[in-house]
């Protein structure tokens, strides 16, 4: 990464692959973006990164975050150049603020733009490349389930509120929405909104180099699985360079969340 420009609060991190002009295009987009909505957005950040591999049909990861109101929103796309990235990421960026904006109101299923593939490693040639340690949030799977959108994930390991499980809620047919609990087969609950439905399948105990042996044998994006190093829940995932991320729950726990009320945002 060359070092990040920092204008009019944005803040754009590109690897040195990308130009200072198409760096700049970017910003601008994203700076037309937010002046649209009201002032109360802050930390834009956005990261270009360009990956070349000859199995890929895309070149460009960009990414946004941003706190709107003191929420954390996040959206990632791929392209095949960095101009032509620009546009849908701040699209991407305005339907997370849309679902923030109705909570109650799932992302439509199946996507309308399916996830890029990513780097087509040979499975012996993949290793855990990064591991992720946080506080998991305890709160309602519906309310995960909005986090999850809002950060523009396929996945969110948190604690379900009802149980005190461990757990994590996912993308997947035929609702859209997938409940998975460490322990035993528990319903979400009656005031749940969204069409949850919960995975009937015993979670795995693995340590992470056995996850990784099984998730490489599957086409599956991620595994969820009990840790046998900690004996607690954890996801091992692809990342889109081919090789694996592993998140596991920090020992501090976070305080129960309030659930999201509906704000209608007013775009100027």
């Amino acid at each position: 990464m060359v070092d990040p420009v920092i204008l009019n609060g944005i803040t754009v991190d590109a690897s040195r692959d990308v130009l200072a002009d198409s760096r700049e295009h970017v910003r601008l987009r994203m700076a037309a973006f937010l002046g649209r909505l009201p002032e109360c957005w802050d930390s834009a950040r956005v990261k270009l990164t360009v990956m070349q591999h000859r199995s890929l049909s895309w070149a460009v990861l960009a990414q946004a975050n941003l706190e709107f109101k003191g929420q954390p929103i996040r959206a990632q796309v791929a392209a095949r150049f960095v101009a032509e990235a620009s546009r849908p990421l701040v699209r991407r960026l305005g339907e997370q603020l849309a679902r923030l904006a109705q909570p109650l109101q799932g992302r439509p299923w199946p996507p309308h733009r399916p996830r890029p593939q990513p780097v087509d490693r040979p499975p012996d040639h993949r290793t855990i490349t990064r591991a992720k340690s946080y506080p998991l949030t305890r709160c309602t799977a519906e309310h995960a389930a909005l986090l999850m959108d809002t950060g523009d994930h396929d996945f969110y390991l948190f604690t379900d509120d009802l149980t005190g499980q461990d757990a994590v809620v996912y993308r997947v047919g035929p609702t859209g929405y997938r409940l998975a609990l460490l322990d035993g087969l528990v319903p979400p609950s009656p005031r749940t909104v969204l069409p949850l439905s919960v995975s009937v399948h015993p979670v795995p105990r693995h340590t992470p180099d056995q996850a990784a042996a099984r998730l490489g044998r599957t086409e599956l994006a991620f595994q969820f699985f009990r840790n046998a190093d900690t004996d607690r829940a954890a996801v091992l995932y692809r990342r889109y360079d081919g090789h694996y991320g592993l998140i596991t729950p920090a020992e501090r726990p976070m305080p129960p969340q309030p659930a999201m009320r509906a704000e209608r945002i007013r775009y100027r």
